[in-house]
């Protein structure tokens, strides 16, 4: 009777204790080449069970070994439960040897996990970078562009993905770029500034190599764009024209300051717009991108007090004229020769006697 009475003890203290341990699980990939991120990730839920055996907040450590021939450490990485259950470790793998590593999750009791649980994973880093050849110097001069060519070995025509980053940060791609039967490939790579430009190679079955090439020198300055500029009085009833003959691409179309102008002006689109957001002590600048065709300006003073000569200036134009063109295009009315000439002299003589005899009557 005792002796029933001890086994039925021992094994309800059994099953207390696997009660009560954690299950934990990592998981890892089998192979990973040299250079890319070794990913580590871990849970808490043991299948059939609605929550994680480890609350939120639990943290220990994963280390990562290399085990070819003899166990030693190479890092080691925290981490921390999530409310799911889960975690994520992360180990860069780059100028680590190729060989068998073990990935190993601490027991910070050894007890807290039970004996169902995965705390290790072996994990082989392959080295692919010998398939890579680049046959384009390393170090080059700038001319806007970096030359990145070489040849992948026994990739032949399933094309090479290549990423570029400068200072940190990424400049290109990531982006597949064509190789041929042999495995040969070439790429111009836009560029802005000198400096060193680190090219990660990959291809669908993951990191192939990293390259760093230099680039001697920088941009030229790019030179200030001239002003051209023409002048016409302008007050509120009798505004300014002027036509900006353009060339392709930015033009920046400005007037003097002194006076808080209004500018309106018709692209090449036949579009009208108006600007007015500076005072008397700035000049109004528009800017647009033209087609190398005419733009008509008006300018007129905001205040109705206000009149005197206004200057307008253009970059990236051939000319800028007073135009005889704009008031009819912007709907404004001009005076005829006809309205503008003076009254005859024998109108005015009989309108004079008319009077005259009116007096008399």
């Amino acid at each position: 009777m005792k002796r029933i009475a001890w086994l039925t003890l021992i094994a309800a203290m059994v099953l207390v204790s696997t009660a009560s341990a954690a299950y934990v699980s990592i998981s890892a990939p089998q192979t990973v080449y040299v250079g890319d991120s070794l990913e580590v990730t871990g849970t808490t839920v043991m299948a059939g069970l609605p929550k994680p055996t480890l609350n939120a907040g639990f943290s220990t450590e994963i280390i990562l070994y290399y085990a070819q021939h003899t166990k030693s450490q190479i890092a080691r990485q925290t981490i921390v439960v999530q409310e799911d259950g889960s975690f994520s470790a992360t180990f860069d793998t780059e100028g680590l040897k190729p060989g068998t590593y073990s990935l190993e999750l601490i027991d910070p009791t050894q007890t807290t996990f039970g004996s169902s649980s995965k705390i290790r994973q072996t994990v082989t880093l392959v080295d692919r970078s010998g398939s890579l050849t680049i046959s384009s110097p390393n170090n080059q001069n700038f001319d806007g562009s970096l030359d990145v060519s070489g040849m992948v070995s026994g990739l032949e025509d399933a094309g090479v993905q290549i990423r570029v980053d400068h200072d940190g940060t990424l400049v290109y791609g990531p982006k597949y770029v064509a190789t041929n039967k042999d495995g040969t490939f070439s790429a111009e790579v836009p560029v802005s500034a000198g400096g060193v430009y680190r090219v990660v190679f990959e291809d669908a079955k993951g990191y192939i190599d990293a390259v760093e090439f230099v680039v001697m020198g920088a941009p030229a300055p790019t030179p200030a764009q001239a002003m051209i500029s023409a002048s016409a009085p302008a007050s509120r009833s009798a505004p300014a024209y002027f036509e900006v003959d353009t060339r392709n691409g930015m033009v920046t179309i400005a007037t003097s300051a002194g006076i808080d102008w209004v500018v309106e002006y018709i692209d090449e689109d036949n579009v009208s717009h108006k600007v007015n957001n500076k005072g008397m002590l700035e000049p109004e600048t528009s800017e647009l991108i033209a087609r190398g065709g005419l733009v008509y300006v008006k300018v007129y003073p905001m205040s109705y007090n206000d009149s005197g000569t206004v200057q307008v200036s253009a970059s990236n134009a051939d000319s800028v004229r007073v135009s005889q063109t704009a008031p009819g295009l912007f709907g404004d009315v001009t005076p005829t020769s006809a309205q503008a000439a003076p009254i005859p002299v024998a109108l005015a003589l009989f309108a004079l006697l008319v009077v005259v005899l009116a007096r008399r009557g």
